[in-house]
């Protein structure tokens, strides 16, 4: 291996590391641009230095490395707020990229690039189609009353949810004799967009329903 071919392996990593990392860098992901050519780059660096080594084993350890590496990364790429995931995706590419380096690196110059264009066609093309598919989304909305039956309550509540095109998959019910007050907490399921203000408003204006929560 003369010195240029390294050397244009690596140029080769960052392009197509970069390819991806443009698309996530356009949504405004934490890990964009140069995340993505970085991890690329570094991962095809790692398989040149192992065949380099001359040794049998050296390119599987290598990539078993970079594997364990890039898991933290992806890791630190996922956020979760309550009941919202963010992240996967990216991490996923962050997980691609490094494959790519690494299949650069060993001179896989056709797997390489059909398996960024590939990527890009899932990432471009499919969330367009995502767009058309309504999804599912999950939420808890906690009813709160007083003076008020709970069967009667939930029977209520359970009527605008349907009315809303909202699915119950479970409930809580928690009841207190004392102060005569009671909490219905709902898990529904929704499919497309969710205008929880409506809802809301409508659960609130039931007979009896003091306070409504919704998550």
């Amino acid at each position: 291996m003369d010195v240029l071919e390294p050397l244009g392996r690596v140029l080769l990593a960052a392009l197509v590391g970069g390819a991806i990392g443009f698309e996530r860098e356009l949504r405004g992901r934490a890990a964009g641009l140069r995340t993505h050519i970085l991890v690329c780059v570094g991962a095809a660096v790692v398989m040149l230095v192992a065949a380099a080594l001359d040794q049998v084993d050296g390119p599987g350890r290598a990539l078993a490395g970079i594997v364990t590496g890039v898991g933290f990364l992806g890791a630190g790429a996922i956020i979760k707020t309550r009941d919202i995931v963010r992240g996967v995706t990216t991490a996923a590419c962050i997980w691609l990229v490094a494959a790519l380096g690494a299949v650069v690196g060993q001179g896989l110059y056709i797997l390489a690039g059909g398996s960024a264009v590939v990527a890009l066609l899932v990432l471009l093309v499919l969330n367009q189609v995502e767009r058309l598919v309504p999804a599912h989304s999950y939420h808890t909305v906690a009813v709160c009353g007083r003076g008020t039956a709970a069967q009667q309550l939930e029977a209520s509540c359970r009527e605008v949810f349907a009315g809303a095109g909202q699915r119950v998959l479970a409930l809580d019910v928690h009841l207190e004799r004392e102060e005569d007050h009671l909490t219905l907490t709902f898990y529904l399921r929704s499919r497309g967009a969710v205008r929880a203000a409506p809802v809301a408003e409508a659960l609130l204006a039931l007979p009896g329903v003091s306070s409504v929560r919704w998550r």
